[in-house]
């Protein structure tokens, strides 16, 4: 089947047309030289302690003019760009993709002296909520940062007057460790940040440990014989081990592997691998450390 005539574009006639359409986009206005999107800013403030945290929205996954400013006791206190080498421009982002500021102001470690917490967002695919605290030691504030992975953290009021605050994660060693990252399942963790040093108080939690290890062991019972359940009965076991629990562990898992369900994914440890794998790793990772065997 030929080509029409119709169908053939007039190149004459193109050529007679192009000044006029030259001259119809010179005429469109263009925007103003250096225009952006105006910059976000959040604040917060608690006792003598104020700040500001401003940022700005530049489109393909980039950020720029980060800028954190204190104020303590009506005078200023630092003003700087949060982040550093651990979350780079332009790809440093505040997090607040988990519906919430990304400014915090509070007392975190129960001296009476506010802190100022600001949540950054390093990209990547299994990263990175980076949490940096700026915290008054006397002339100057001092800064800490802590990577809580995929998951974050909920920062939990202080139990009493005078006590730190929480910082409840999960344990970010567990991903790809027993399982897919999809189907690993990671361990309760609490921390707490004191002079600028943070502390694994986990342990001194058992009411949180024991909610944690029977959600995982549900989890587990309810996917049991499949391919992705032994991510969950690597967090139950980790929980049971803080509590002090490693007899009952051992049992159960001789139990399970006598019945045959610890079979897992073939491209994670499994069987009798899946049990000595563990066991190791809690070892290693501390968790049998106080376990009463």
């Amino acid at each position: 089947m030929g080509v029409g005539r119709d169908t053939v574009p007039d190149v004459s006639r193109l050529r007679r047309l192009l000044p006029a359409v030259l001259l119809a986009l010179l005429a469109l206005p263009l925007p103003a030289a250096g225009a952006q999107e105006p910059a976000k800013t959040e604040t917060a403030a608690a006792g003598a302690v104020s700040a500001t945290f401003t940022y700005r929205d530049v489109g393909h996954g980039q950020w720029k003019d980060l800028r954190l400013q204190i104020t303590r006791g009506g005078a200023p206190a630092y003003d700087g760009v949060p982040g550093g080498e651990a979350c780079k421009a332009p790809y440093c982002a505040p997090d607040t993709f988990r519906g919430s500021p990304a400014l915090k102001v509070a007392d975190i470690d129960g001296d009476g002296e506010p802190e100022v917490l600001v949540d950054l967002f390093t990209g990547g695919a299994h990263c990175c909520v980076l949490a940096q605290v700026l915290r008054w030691d006397g002339t100057a504030y001092a800064t800490t940062q802590r990577d809580f992975a995929d998951f974050g953290y909920t920062l939990q009021p202080a139990a009493a007057p005078g006590a730190p605050a929480i910082f409840a994660t999960g344990d970010a060693r567990f991903a790809y460790a027993f399982a897919s990252f999809a189907d690993s399942a990671f361990p309760v963790r609490l921390l707490t940040l004191t002079a600028g040093v943070w502390k694994d108080v986990t342990g001194a939690h058992p009411d949180a440990l024991q909610a944690d290890a029977t959600r995982w062991m549900k989890r587990y019972r309810q996917r049991r014989n499949g391919k992705v359940s032994l991510g969950m009965l690597a967090a139950w076991a980790a929980d049971e081990y803080r509590l002090g629990h490693a007899t009952k562990v051992k049992a159960f898992l001789a139990t399970e592997l006598r019945a045959g369900r610890l079979q897992g994914d073939r491209y994670w440890p499994r069987g009798k691998a899946f049990v000595t794998t563990l066991e190791r790793r809690l070892r290693v990772w501390g968790y049998a450390a106080g376990a009463k065997a």
